[in-house]
């Protein structure tokens, strides 16, 4: 008799992607708050940009991050390095795609494993302040 192999639910194998490395963590924490670019994202959590970069393309690969895009007008579009326009979407605006945002999957990794750490982390401290 041949036995079924067990099938893997894919958010844990999402969440196994994440944990790899706190860097992961720190950069999903970064996209809840809003969209982002590599460069912002590097800034805000003190490391270098290609490391950041690497990092980001594993999340893309795993599907837990994407590239943001929206429909702006032209004085709306992001200055700087790395805005594409892709098109001219309804109403005029154009389609535009720059830095990065969470996937569904990447919220759903966000609210359930990765803001409870920090909480639980940002409650020590504060225990720890009080003694």
């Amino acid at each position: 008799m041949v036995k079924k192999k067990e099938k893997k639910n894919p958010i844990f194998e999402k969440v196994g992607l994440v944990f790899r490395s706190p860097v992961r963590a720190d950069i999903l924490r970064q996209l809840s708050e809003s969209p982002q670019r590599p460069t912002e994202i590097a800034d805000n959590i003190g490391i270098q940009k290609q490391n950041v970069n690497y990092h980001l393309n594993a999340l893309k690969r795993g599907g837990i991050v994407k590239t943001h895009t929206e429909e702006l007008l032209e004085t709306e579009i992001p200055k700087g390095k790395g805005t594409r326009i892709n098109g001219i979407g309804g109403g005029g605006k154009l389609k535009v795609s720059y830095g990065v945002e969470l996937t569904k999957n990447g919220k759903n990794i966000v609210n359930q494993f990765i803001d409870p750490l920090y909480e639980e982390e940002k409650d020590k401290n504060e225990k720890k302040e009080d003694e």
